[in-house]
């Protein structure tokens, strides 16, 4: 599915979506919004343990890892670097001087996988 799709939805999609949403049972966010602590928990625990202190923006399924100090002149460069030694996917989010400091990493995934990534990440050094 296209980024575009749930980002920059069309109008009257939001509004049917607005609809549902009210009808939803107020446990259900409530369980969605564990789930996800539980995930950026356990993973900004293993970026802390390896030295890639997290920065967790507020509302995000993603954070923020500092890698000024890894190789690479760039955030891409070192998103490759990380992406190359562990097989864990972050991005190149910002542009710009201060950019090149972090690179953003998704917990929006399934439990087995973002377990996975955890195992792999710690492989860093």
């Amino acid at each position: 599915m296209n980024d575009l799709i749930y980002v920059c939805v069309p109008a009257p999609l939001q509004h049917g979506v607005a609809v549902s949403i009210q009808e939803f049972r107020n446990d259900l966010y409530q369980d969605l919004q564990q789930s996800f602590q539980a995930k950026q928990d356990r993973f900004c625990q293993v970026l802390d343990k390896i030295g890639l202190s997290p920065t967790i923006p507020q509302g995000a399924y993603y954070v923020l890892a500092a890698v000024s100090h890894m190789p690479g002149e760039t955030e891409k460069e070192r998103a490759m670097y990380v992406l190359n030694k562990t097989g864990v996917a972050g991005d190149a989010f910002f542009q710009g001087d201060h950019g090149a400091s972090y690179i953003r990493f998704s917990f929006a995934k399934k439990d087995p996988d973002l377990d996975l990534a955890c195992e792999r990440i710690q492989n860093l050094w």
